[in-house]
């Protein structure tokens, strides 16, 4: 047997002897005997190789069953959290079963206050400023989720000053978080010596700051200590089968994108921080970590990365100087300034892929990017470093510097399809013609970010701000229709088409989970992360696995949050005995 104590809200389990067990497996019922169903429950052994840390989730009959390995906690100690929504795990038991098998049993105990366990969107919820609220999200939400355990912990500070004009107290507390977290940015992106960020706007800010305030004061007016009434709206995904590996990264870092590169022994996580010029190499069985500089003498952040297809990798900066591709063979890096002939700066965000989401040319051998400097899209000649960029055409009635932003290439290579942020417009540019030419427009803080196309030409666009996802066909030039997301204030920022489920996925950044979205029926299903202000940004399909593979992407590194890569087996089983 073992016995358990709470550390620092784990609970952790130690037992009498060295454990060496191969398998760990458990249930999870509440004080009054249920079954808890649809519980992450999260491992965190000292002495695991590969992953920090691993979660499962329990069955209909609170069954949980963690992979074999041969490394669960030696020495013996295991950190065991849970997360329903309307739980809080109690206790925590442990017992052998054999010579290599270990047992759990946890008491959770049933709660109607969510604060501890819901998203940072539940916080957001109601449709009477829905708005306001797509304002708010858009112009907040780029480095972090909003309103996370610290923003919770200064509100509460915010209501004990002492006074009788509230309104007054709440509009100077918020005004005054708002120029510390401008400050911030600025010195994170300080932290590239050469970067020289001095200007608090000139990097990740926030926006319409006195709108901002008002909205918080609005909303938040007193103490924020109970939240009740909140689901994920809509089914839960998960199986028995379904795993997350959770891969943590070594500190200082502001992690933003990862992808998995390589085979076998080999297979490697690939992960950018965005404040540096350094990516991080994970081993994704040993856990091995190796820090990587890109060998570029101005600042770079990585910022976006890509996969090409003879499996190599592209990264985007997040300053307008250069795009670097790294050989995985070799690990040998070649970068090209973003410079045209006539001097211009481009500022690349994402670069041309198609349904599978592999970078691909156009029939030229030209790669074409969004630029979000310039407010349009470009190529690059990887043969002769040659860049140009076409600006798009100004969008009356709506303000300039609209960022473009997301881009996906047609299946046939002969087209591109945009977004701007800012300015809530999809839009279409011929590569033949070098012309733009279809222009979709949505409401101003609609925010519609990183888009996937289908083997179809069927466009998915979220909505970042309003929290919906457009569909829309690019060969008849139609609008399928927009779906609200199960949570609006969820703050979905990406899309990924799965081409062997046949189905989109989605990461949100204020929700703490995926989406997936089945054309086929328009329905919704939820996959939750085991952790909150699990901030999500893009997600790449492993096209050998079918695993998930994203990262918890908080910024800047003052910003309380996890900081890790992840691999996730959604557990249906549905790229195993495929045809290759």
């Amino acid at each position: 047997m073992g016995y358990q104590r709470w550390v620092a809200g784990v609970v952790v389990i130690v037992l009498c002897a060295p454990v060496q067990a191969d398998t760990v497996s458990g249930t999870i019922t509440d004080l009054n005997g249920r079954r808890v169903a649809g519980a992450s429950v999260t491992l965190t052994p000292t002495g695991l190789t590969g992953p920090t840390a691993l979660t499962v989730f329990s069955d209909q009959e609170g069954r949980f069953t963690f992979p074999d390995r041969p490394d669960y906690g030696d020495p013996a100690r295991l950190n065991v959290t849970a997360r329903a929504l309307n739980h809080r795990l109690l206790q925590a038991k442990a017992q052998r079963s054999g010579s290599d098998r270990v047992v759990l049993t946890l008491l959770a105990q049933p709660t109607t206050n969510q604060a501890e366990m819901a998203p940072a969107s539940a916080w957001l919820s109601g449709s009477a400023d829905r708005d306001q609220t797509s304002s708010f999200v858009l112009d907040c939400m780029g480095c972090h989720q909003v309103p996370m355990n610290r923003f919770r912990d200064y509100a509460n500070a915010i209501a004990d000053v002492p006074g009788t004009d509230r309104a007054d107290i709440s509009r100077r507390g918020f005004r005054g978080l708002i120029q510390y977290m401008n400050y911030l940015s600025a010195w994170e992106f300080g932290r590239n010596a050469s970067a020289q960020v001095s200007d608090a706007g000139s990097a990740y800010s926030v926006g319409h700051g006195d709108q901002v305030v008002e909205y918080l004061a609005r909303r938040f007016p007193g103490r924020m200590n109970e939240l009740t009434g909140y689901d994920w709206g809509a089914p839960l995904i998960v199986t028995p089968r379904t795993r997350i590996a959770e891969y943590e990264l070594p500190r200082p870092n502001a992690v933003r994108e990862a992808v998995i590169r390589g085979s076998g022994s080999d297979r490697s996580l690939y992960v950018a921080d965005v404040s540096s010029n350094t990516m991080f190499r994970v081993n994704v069985e040993t856990g091995a970590r190796t820090t990587l500089q890109i060998p570029y003498a101005a600042p770079f952040g990585p910022h976006s990365l890509h996969k090409a297809a003879d499996g190599s990798l592209w990264a985007t900066p997040f300053f307008p100087t250069a795009l670097s591709h790294l050989d995985v063979k070799t690990q040998q890096w070649r970068t090209w300034p973003l410079k045209t002939k006539s001097g211009e700066m481009s500022g690349i965000h994402d670069l041309s892929f198609t349904y599978d989401h592999v970078v691909r040319t156009d029939d030229a051998g030209r790669i074409w990017f969004s630029d979000i400097v310039n407010t349009g899209v470009g190529y690059l000649d990887p043969k002769n470093g040659q860049l140009e960029v076409y600006r798009a055409p100004a969008i009356p009635g709506r303000p300039g510097g609209g960022q473009l932003y997301g881009l996906a290439m047609t299946p046939d290579r002969r087209e591109l399809w945009f977004t701007q942020l800012m300015n809530g417009q999809i839009g279409s540019f011929n590569i033949a013609s070098k012309q733009f030419e279809v222009s979709v427009l949505l409401p101003v803080n609609a925010g519609p970010r990183r888009i996937a196309i289908s083997d179809q030409g069927v466009l998915y666009v979220p909505l970042f701000g309003a929290g919906q996802l457009v569909e829309y066909d690019t060969r008849s030039r139609k609008l399928l229709g927009t779906y609200d997301l199960p949570d609006r204030s969820s703050a979905p920022y990406a899309a990924t088409w799965d081409p062997v489920r046949r189905v989109l996925w989605i990461p949100t950044s204020n929700g703490d989970v995926i989406y997936r979205f089945d054309p086929r029926d328009k329905s919704f299903g939820v996959l939750p992360m085991p952790r909150q202000s699990a901030y999500l940004r893009m997600i790449d399909v492993d096209e050998q696995t079918g695993e998930l593979i994203t990262s918890y992407a908080n910024i800047v590194e003052t910003s309380h949050g996890p900081r890790m890569a992840l691999v996730i087996d959604p557990g249906d089983g549905a790229y195993l005995n495929r045809a290759p």
